[in-house]
């Protein structure tokens, strides 16, 4: 199953039993202040307990209805502001419509509950309407923020979305930038609400404050960071971007803290909460802690993207000189089957066949692996020289001499072998003047070592002369590639021979 399938339904999950504990906690908190309160105003136990039944049906139906902004934010805003790349756009797209949901859901409660303000713990000097306009606003705001901070982590999750500068990064980078986030949280709060005395209790919460800040820093990374460097262009998409996934990390704790959404004491003080004040000043602080740290690690980051593009380049190189070499020998092979079908009807037609299958097998299903056992590679090998053989066994002036080892163990590269071989049976044999093949293969618990010698004719009538470069000189490649420093290629070519000598360490 996809991860990020996987990721949904545990957030789905994580999300309904986050908002049904809300609901369990009205009971448990503000039941018996909300219910005095209802007695106090309307006079009448019957009327206090439907005003407060009333209240907890409100409470729910708010609930999910954050709930609802959250997903289809998540599905339909962060896509659509991420695909089309316009991050400029989203704060004054969230803050507009925050604005006109708070509106809407202010006028319906101020309709069809003429008693909300029951729900007001102390009184204020704002007016209640506008006091349940900007609650609402601003609790819509955090949840389209929190939409996109799960979007955010989704492109984590998806090693397709990551872009280089961040595969670049290794997991002490990221282990070090949370240790620094850390240390200024706790600085921070020692700062500005003195935590000595609950220092041990808040440890949890700290790591949790850190590692979510670590997750801004990925998306202030993904944000700012482009082949290695920090980019200022562009320069709205990157602080908006990286705003709306501070506001969604606001969002998460808020959500957690504020118990049951209330439009309570919270929204009565003019005074700037300290919780306020820690988010700003983390917020900055964590811009530019991030960007100062990557600057630190700019030129590791360098030249991890420098090797990576390097490796990509010679990834996409191998598969092209696998894909030039399979066809060569499959036509040759099928030329071979071919030409005896048409000579005899006998057992040996539908045993060339067998063989030719056999081969075919191994190249669908062992050739694109990395590494196949060693025996498998030789058995594909005998395979060849005795297809080979079929073609020429009756030919008086062709002298074949084959010593392969049993039993080799380790693991190869599949295909790096076969040419050798390939290309001593399609220069070494003519059907008209003496010819000979030699071929040894001898192998221990490290190493392979292949030596292939055969004569040379002059073939004016060859099909494919002029393309028999890509045959040798794609195994010297592939050799350099696959096995640096740890292979032996030496040819040794006079006017009628042909030595090939290969030296592979397996380990």
């Amino acid at each position: 199953m996809n991860r990020i399938y996987i990721f949904r339904v545990f957030m789905l999950v994580v999300l309904t039993a986050f908002f049904a504990t809300k609901i369990g906690q009205l009971n448990l908190i503000y039941h018996g202040q909300l219910y005095t309160k209802a007695l106090e105003v309307l006079g009448s136990e019957e009327a206090a307990n439907a005003q407060l039944l009333n209240f907890k049906i409100q409470k729910i139906v708010e609930y999910v209805f954050y709930l609802l902004i959250i997903l289809c934010s998540r599905r339909f805003f962060f896509d659509m502001i991420n695909r089309r790349n316009i991050w400029y756009l989203s704060l004054p797209i969230s803050i507009t419509a925050s604005i006109i949901i708070g509106l809407l859901i202010a006028f319906l409660v101020n309709t069809f509950d003429p008693n909300y303000y029951l729900k007001i713990i102390s009184t204020s000097s704002i007016s209640l309407f506008k006091l349940l306009f900007i609650r609402l606003s601003v609790n819509s705001f955090l949840a389209i923020c929190l939409s996109c901070l799960i979007g955010e982590v989704e492109k984590i999750i998806d090693p397709k979305s990551k872009t280089p500068s961040l595969k670049a990064l290794d997991e002490r980078f990221w282990i070090t930038l949370f240790a620094l986030h850390l240390i200024i949280t706790i600085a921070i709060l020692q700062y500005t609400l003195n935590l000595s005395s609950d220092f041990l209790y808040l440890s949890p919460r700290l790591l949790l404050i850190s590692a979510l800040l670590t997750l801004t820093s990925r998306v202030i990374i993904d944000a700012f960071v482009e082949n290695g460097r920090i980019r200022s262009d562009n320069l709205l998409d990157k602080v908006s971007r990286s705003l709306i996934a501070s506001y969604g990390i606001f969002g998460l704790f808020y959500f957690s803290f504020e118990l049951n959404l209330s439009f309570a004491q919270i929204w009565l003080e003019s005074a700037i909460a300290p919780s306020l004040l820690f988010f700003l000043a983390a917020l900055l602080i964590v811009i530019l802690t991030t960007l100062a740290y990557f600057q630190l690690n700019a030129k590791k980051v360098k030249a991890a993207l420098k090797l990576h593009g390097n490796i990509e380049e010679k990834t996409s190189e191998l598969s092209l000189l696998k894909s030039q070499i399979n066809p060569h020998f499959l036509f040759n092979s099928l030329n071979t089957v071919y030409g005896l079908a048409l000579k005899e009807d006998s057992p040996k037609t539908a045993h060339a066949v067998q063989q030719l299958s056999e081969m075919m097998r191994f190249m669908l299903h062992e050739n694109h692996a990395e590494k196949i056992p060693l025996q498998k590679e030789i058995d594909y090998l005998r395979n060849y020289i005795e297809l080979q053989t079929l073609r020429i066994s009756q030919k008086d002036h062709f002298q074949l001499e084959v010593d392969v080892s049993e039993g080799c163990e380790g693991e190869i590269t599949p295909m790096v072998l076969i040419p050798f071989v390939e290309n001593a049976f399609k220069h070494g044999v003519s059907f008209q003047k003496p010819s000979w093949v030699k071929i040894k293969l001898t192998c221990n618990a490290e190493e392979v070592h292949l030596n292939v010698q055969n004569s040379v004719h002059k073939h004016a009538e060859d099909p494919e002369k002029g393309k028999s470069g890509i045959g040798l000189e794609n195994v010297r490649k592939r050799l350099g590639i696959l096995y640096p420093e740890k292979h032996l290629f030496q040819i040794y070519e006079t006017e009628d021979s042909f030595e090939a000598n290969i030296k592979i360490t397996l380990i």
